[in-house]
């Protein structure tokens, strides 16, 4: 099986269906970093999907989830706008604090 189909199997199992387009523009744009050469880089992505799966599933603040995915599409967007809005959670979860400080040394 092809390593881009593993990756999208493996997202639809954890995150659950991607149903609007804001989730598919996430799913197409973290498979694409998830499979990049640079290790940096997918460490980094598979940190900003670990803030997801923490905020859907532990903390269930849709609204972070959706504002994240949107930054995370964005092509302006930057380390230090996902951590202003992990910042504005208003729930931390030891998990993501974790991730917080995590995606802090970036």
């Amino acid at each position: 099986m092809e390593l881009k189909v593993k990756i999208r199997q493996v997202l639809n199992e954890q995150y659950g269906g991607f149903k609007s387009d804001l989730e598919h523009e996430y799913e197409i744009k973290l498979t694409e970093n998830l499979m990049t050469k640079s290790i940096k880089k997918r460490k980094v992505w598979a940190t900003y999907n670990q803030i997801i799966l923490e905020l859907k599933h532990s903390i269930k603040d849709m609204l972070k989830v959706k504002e994240i995915q949107y930054k995370l599409t964005d092509e302006n967007s930057t380390n230090d706008s996902i951590i202003e809005s992990v910042e504005g959670v208003k729930t931390f979860t030891p998990e993501l604090e974790r991730l917080y400080y995590k995606i802090k040394n970036f």
